[in-house]
């Protein structure tokens, strides 16, 4: 009786989301070969064709494929399950979690919570990821995180998702020497007047355009960056404001410039950062005790120490 191996499915796997026989060999840093005989045995033990192959154009999956690669993924995912928290049960804690955060928020947040959390748990071992909002859901859906740190903003009912003690209410940053960073407190409508430099990545770029626009304003967008060290930096060279979420501890740019963080007097849908798993995939034990780390710390602008007990 032929049998199959959990490692000829993970080559399956990876062969459907890379859509590719070559790319799949490249992320998993093996030969094309071994995984095309890993497909090719499992196409004889289920007597069943996987993968249609088109000429110089990748792979595409048959309905029986389709089939199993639904099957593999959950088989997969309950043999992690089993590894980690079979780990999770020795005296020393160990196994890995890997993380997923929304680019603005990583550098900010992740190093501190990575570092205190290895001072508990120096066996657990930590994978980082940064990237953009559908690039971390799309991370949940396909196995490749068991967490995601990211903004509670057009997300679906597909995860579980807790909120972090983190500001949450969006600020006006101007350069230092404005006469709007004199006031304890802008409004949208003085901030409209101004040219605005805009986080241009998905949700935050809506979700700040769409403030304005709610109070029946319509800022002129000067510049636009993916990067928030970019924003702040043009910001910081005078060439208009910014409205942000996320509280680097420094008033200064990359370049030497000085910021002013003022608040915003309007009332405005908050932006709440949260950490998220799959509602069909029970944590592991390790990213249950990260999670529980997590809960005790506050991420506010210039802190990062642990909450008094209740």
């Amino acid at each position: 009786m032929t049998h199959f191996t959990l490692r000829q499915l993970r080559y399956f796997v990876a062969v459907v989301e890379e859509d590719s026989i070559v790319e799949a060999a490249r992320q998993l840093h093996i030969s094309q070969p071994s995984i095309s005989v890993a497909i090719k045995n499992l196409e004889e033990t289920f007597n069943q064709r996987l993968f249609i192959r088109h000429h110089a154009q990748g792979v595409s999956l048959t309905a029986s494929g389709r089939r199993l690669y639904e099957r593999a993924r959950e088989l997969l995912r309950l043999s992690y399950e089993l590894e980690q928290n079979a780990r999770a049960e020795n005296d020393l804690v160990s196994g890995t979690v890997a993380i997923g955060c929304f680019e603005s928020a990583a550098p900010l947040y992740m190093p501190k919570l990575v570092a205190g959390f290895k001072q508990n748990y120096p066996e657990i071992t930590i994978q980082l990821y940064d990237g953009e909002q559908h690039e971390l859901m799309h991370g949940l859906h396909r196995g490749r995180f068991d967490l995601a740190f990211l903004y509670d903003l057009e997300l679906g009912d597909s995860i579980n998702k807790e909120r972090l003690n983190a500001p949450h209410k969006p600020y006006a940053l101007l350069p230092a020497a404005h006469p709007l960073a004199r006031k304890k407190a802008v409004t949208l409508k003085e901030l409209s007047r101004e040219p605005m430099i805009l986080l241009d990545v998905v949700p935050s770029r809506n979700y700040f355009i769409d403030i304005f626009k709610e109070k029946g304003y319509c800022p002129t967008v000067a510049y636009s960056s993916p990067s928030i060290e970019m924003v702040r930096c043009m910001v910081g060279q005078g060439l208009g404001f910014s409205v942000l979420v996320t509280r680097p501890s420094t008033d200064m740019t990359y370049d030497g410039k000085r910021l002013a963080q003022v608040n915003i007097h309007d009332e405005m849908p908050a932006s709440m950062l949260i950490m998220a798993y799959l509602r069909n995939n029970e944590p592991t034990k390790a990213t249950q005790l990260f999670m529980d780390y997590c809960r005790t710390v506050d991420l506010s602008p210039g802190i990062l120490a642990h909450a008094e007990p209740a």
